[in-house]
């Protein structure tokens, strides 16, 4: 059955939308725009609407099990436990298979990042530290990097910078989500429920069981997963944990090989041949039967950790991060706050950690690895570009937000400190951008992207 010319044309229109669809510029445009939706809601007189909505109650029911919150709530502690799932898929990755493998470009990517995070927190908890309005526990707020909006960043500049330079944000975006996660689970935890944890754990155990057994059914994993999110949530451990955890359990080996597939694809290729042009799928049963086993095979080829990485990045991008966004942004901007951007320790302290101690503690700390030789840079990439790379790594907006409600658990320094991060995000975006226009640019064009 041949294409209508009206599907023939949507099909010219498909590719390149899904494509648009999949670009890091999307997921920061929506970033963007959920922010200043927020911001003009509570400052342009809908801040009681606004509330509203933060506050509306959703509820699960489970027979007796009853499980309740508000919208906001369910955002920050459910949704965005998909959001840390996804970020452990890509650890699990890029440990495996990816930047972190070659060791001398782990060693650049981990001194970089531990930089980027120790300097920062070191720069808070000074400021903090020595004022007597200060609030120590939120030194892990500056530490985090938000990586789509960096990502997004660099976009801007992408036909001039080598194409490398994102490779390195990448990366050490990876290593700083790994402190990160490791930041929530040591430091802002509540009181610890142990029999809760021990569900937990065994949840945890058995899912470890299915992965090495061979197991590669979605329901098994999205089983354990819900466990594992209940009790960890229940334990007194922020339920993100739940995501990476389960995350690192998720099968990363094919069942076949490729030589296996190639055999399976010439024995297949070899039949549809004779029916090329004779037969149509619709109405040769065995034709189609033979076409989902090519599909079958194919599959089983390919990973549960990479199909289900791929699958969660356009729903996180798309909704799960934006909704975040939306509902943690509503910042209200007004003399009285701007004035404590001047005045509060915790304003101080974030502003000069991401602005200041981003580009000093990523820029120190790779010169250091370079000059002991554990690390070099790549080709094409000079200090200039890692100095302004440290300067837009200093854009934190939504995990910097995210440890600000765990940190300050909504004191009145939490308002502050979202306006301080979203301060600090434009401040240092802008300065990297100013940086990386005046930096040498890439002249082999297999350099760019």
């Amino acid at each position: 059955m041949e294409k209508s010319i009206l599907e023939h044309k949507m099909d010219l229109l498909r590719e390149p939308f899904k494509q648009f669809l999949r670009t890091q510029r999307l997921a920061s445009g929506l970033l963007v725009v959920s922010l200043v939706a927020a911001l003009i809601l509570v400052n342009a007189g809908w801040e009681e609407s606004y509330r509203h909505w933060q506050e509306l109650t959703l509820a699960v029911q489970f027979g007796s099990y009853h499980l309740a919150g508000n919208l906001l709530g369910w955002v920050d502690d459910g949704l965005i436990a998909i959001f840390f799932f996804l970020i452990g898929l890509e650890i699990k990755r890029e440990l495996i298979a990816g930047e972190l493998q070659d060791r001398g470009r782990r060693t650049l990517l981990v001194a970089a990042a531990l930089g980027g995070m120790v300097v920062p927190a070191a720069i808070y908890a000074a400021i903090n530290g020595f004022a007597a309005q200060g609030v120590l526990n939120g030194w892990g707020i500056p530490m985090a990097t938000d990586t789509a909006l960096a990502i997004g960043v660099l976009a801007l500049l992408r036909s001039r910078l080598p194409a490398a330079l994102t490779g390195i944000l990448v990366g050490l975006a990876i290593v700083d989500d790994i402190g990160a996660v490791l930041v929530i689970a040591f430091f802002y935890t509540g009181d610890l429920a142990w029999g809760a944890l021990g569900v937990a754990a065994l949840a945890f155990a058995i899912l470890l069981l299915a992965n090495y057994a061979g197991l590669r059914h979605p329901l098994i994993y999205l089983t354990g997963a819900a466990v594992l999110w209940l009790s960890i949530h229940h334990g007194g451990i922020h339920a993100s944990i739940a995501g990476v955890l389960a995350a690192l359990t998720v099968p990363a080996r094919p069942r076949v090989g490729i030589g296996r597939l190639t055999n399976a694809l010439r024995t297949f290729h070899r039949g549809l041949r004779e029916r090329a042009g004779k037969v149509d799928v619709l109405a040769e049963a065995e034709t189609h039967a033979q076409v989902a086993e090519i599909e079958r095979h194919a599959r089983r080829a390919t990973t549960p950790l990479r199909r289900w990485e791929q699958g969660l990045q356009l729903p996180v991008a798309l909704f799960i991060l934006p909704a975040f966004v939306f509902l943690n942004g509503g910042i209200a901007i007004n003399p009285e706050s701007l004035g404590k951007l001047t005045t509060d320790p915790v304003a101080w302290g974030i502003i000069a950690g991401l602005v200041l101690g981003k580009p000093l503690g990523i820029t120190a700390a790779s010169l250091v690895a370079t000059r002991l030789g554990a690390a070099t840079l790549p080709a094409g990439i000079g200090w200039t570009h890692l100095l302004g790379l440290g300067m837009v790594a200093g854009v934190g907006f939504t995990m910097s937000t995210f440890i600000a409600n765990l940190a300050l658990a909504e004191t009145e320094q939490t308002a502050v400190a979202k306006l301080a991060i979203l301060f600090a995000s434009l401040l240092a975006g802008t300065a990297g951008l100013v940086l990386l226009w005046f930096a040498p640019r890439a002249r082999d064009s297999g350099q760019q992207r």
